[in-house]
């Protein structure tokens, strides 16, 4: 390959990586060609890139970007993966897709300048999305003011429901 193109690509990386809150490194070593097509449409469909770039090109543009973390990941086949609007996302989609086909292999990731490993990313792609965690959490902050409303409510109602058994006595009586 000429320098041009690689200089092309390096900035091509560069640039993409600039936004992007999560980065992945993945093993895909070992993985058909049929595989591999399969997994970069489910990256597609959840707005994941994937990437194959060769190391010293992929070194040179995290060094760009200051991040020195995952130089010691970048040996052997190594494709990056990341997405721009969700750190998480790229996590969920490598682990389903291992537990499926048992390839491709995540080396490591940086998620918010944070180093993870292996393990720690399999207990990431566990986490629930950031909307569920939030829900849980305001319904956790919800559930309290919901008791005690249903108390008042029925303290309230009391009065009412027991003059509406008086008048239905009082109907049977007559």
């Amino acid at each position: 390959m000429s320098t041009p193109e690689k200089v092309q690509i390096l900035q091509d990386t560069t640039q993409r990586i600039e936004g992007a809150k999560g980065l992945y490194l993945a093993d895909f070593s070992g993985m058909s060609v049929e595989k591999l097509s399969l997994l970069r449409k489910k990256c597609r469909e959840q707005k994941v890139q994937f990437r194959v770039i060769k190391n010293t090109l992929l070194k040179r543009a995290f060094h760009d970007r200051g991040i020195r973390e995952l130089d010691e990941h970048l040996v052997g086949p190594t494709g990056l993966v990341f997405s721009p609007a969700n750190e998480m996302a790229p996590a969920k989609v490598l682990s389903d897709f291992a537990k499926e086909f048992e390839r491709p292999r995540v080396k490591a990731a940086v998620v918010d300048g944070r180093l993870y490993d292996t393990k720690a990313i399999v207990r990431l792609a566990a986490l629930p999305s950031r909307e569920v965690l939030l829900s849980q959490l305001i319904g956790t902050f919800i559930a309290p003011m919901s008791n005690f409303l249903a108390v008042v409510n029925a303290v309230l109602a009391t009065p009412a429901n027991m003059a509406d058994a008086l008048a239905r006595e009082k109907s049977k009586a007559s």
